[in-house]
């Protein structure tokens, strides 16, 4: 099995998963989106609310702002005795703001200087002349197969595209036209796709003669896209994803072997 990075951001990371199968590639991309520890607002006490906007909606959107944080630092709540709760388990943020103006994710102070929105320009509500927010929201790691503000990434991934000519194609030049990703190159009497094909497969509609071309996904080679929509970063995620795997074969294995 191979890894290949091919492009790398702040919040995004694409590479090529090679000598895999879809069953291998598809738990991958369930875990890295469901199963990854994420710090998120669960409760939010509210002192005072007199702006447009109810307290759950309020509450809601800070549910879903996204917090920075080392996932060393922390642990799940359940691990401690029910109703307690400490600085490794729980962060708090508190808003107290008056208007008029728009209240955002900066405005919101952490009890715990490592952790913070990911970005400081969220709108969170607008308050207008004697309105008031004054409130209280406690974090704590969850998981995406709870809730969707626990989700670490969106994670999709597709097939590798492979080419196959059988004999001549008689329009090759219309065929390099007929692909909506560019996909498609024609270089010393060698056809090639690149990937950023899609499997769309628009290009069979005008190949000529019929069957001349067939564009296939290699059910071996897989394109993931990683995108970050929590405070980790997406390279972090993979790993992760990967740590958790590995125990749950272990796991598995300690199951397995009880049997006998």
């Amino acid at each position: 099995m191979k890894i290949q990075i091919l492009e790398k951001t702040d919040t995004e990371i694409k590479f090529l998963l090679e000598d895999s199968n879809f069953q291998f590639a598809n738990t991958l991309r369930r875990i890295m989106m469901s199963e990854i520890p994420i710090l998120a607002i669960t409760y939010v006490d509210f002192s005072l609310n007199n702006s447009v906007l109810y307290n759950e909606i309020i509450a809601h959107r800070l549910g879903l702002i996204p917090l920075v944080f080392n996932p060393k630092d922390f642990h799940f709540k359940e691990e401690h005795e029910k109703g307690k709760t400490c600085s490794m388990c729980e962060v708090v943020f508190a808003i107290n703001k008056k208007g008029p103006g728009m209240i955002y994710s900066k405005d919101m102070k952490s009890s715990n200087p490592e952790v913070k929105p990911m970005y400081d320009n969220i709108p969170i509500v607008e308050l207008f002349d004697d309105q008031r927010l004054k409130l209280e929201a406690s974090a704590s790691l969850g998981l995406g197969l709870k809730h969707a503000r626990y989700q670490a990434a969106n994670a999709f991934y597709r097939f590798y595209p492979s080419v196959k000519i059988s004999g001549k194609i008689n329009n090759i030049d219309e065929v390099i036209k007929s692909c909506p990703k560019n996909a498609f190159k024609f270089e010393n009497n060698k056809f090639s796709v690149s990937l950023d094909c899609d499997l769309c497969k628009e290009c069979l509609k005008v190949a000529r003669p019929k069957g001349s071309l067939e564009i296939i996904g290699d059910n071996t080679k897989f394109i993931f896209n990683i995108e970050s929509i929590s405070g980790l970063k997406p390279e972090d995620i993979v790993l992760s994803a990967v740590d958790i795997l590995k125990e749950k074969v272990k796991d598995l294995n300690k199951q397995v072997k009880k049997i006998k």
